[in-house]
């Protein structure tokens, strides 16, 4: 079932682009490497050691990047990007049926959980105020239960110093 869901988001992600190029707007994202993300745009995130399927992205013009990739079976998206101030940068557009406070790291952020049909969707998002970077990392499985979306934010999340 996951490979499907897999397949279906790529599919999707190659549908949507075409249908953007066919409409004369470019895809807004690119593809880039870690490295790419850091030169470009100074970002950078961690990821679980067995983290396979890695694909990075940037947004230039939004100043944003994104990885998505597999960890222990589960697929996953992260973002990145500076922010004002603490919003929401996931892409995700539910109607949260849930949300806790939490802490990534230093920094304030919370959970919020969703139901899509036959799968859960949990997403985290956390703010540095010292940086003034805005994180996402979100998740969606049939069975999320007792799944702590926090554990694989600490893993991304790479305090960065400020001067």
């Amino acid at each position: 079932m996951k490979k499907l869901v897999s397949i279906l988001m790529a599919l999707m992600v190659l549908l949507c682009g075409t249908a953007l190029a066919e409409a004369g707007l470019a895809n807004p994202w690119s593809q880039t490497t870690a490295q790419g993300l850091m030169d470009a745009l100074g970002l950078q995130l961690g990821l679980p050691d067995g983290a396979t399927n890695v694909s990075w992205q940037m947004m230039e013009e939004a100043q944003m990047g994104q990885v998505q990739f597999t960890w222990q079976g589960m697929d996953y998206t992260a973002r990145i990007a500076p922010t004002e101030a603490f919003e929401d940068i996931s892409g995700l557009y539910y109607t949260w049926e849930a949300e806790d406070e939490c802490e990534v790291g230093r920094c304030k952020g919370v959970v919020r959980r969703a139901h899509d049909g036959d799968n859960t969707v949990d997403v985290c998002l956390w703010y540095d105020d010292l940086t003034g970077l805005m994180y996402s990392v979100s998740a969606a499985a049939a069975d999320l239960d007792g799944f702590d979306i926090t554990a694989v934010a600490q893993k991304l999340y790479i305090p960065m110093q400020t001067e």
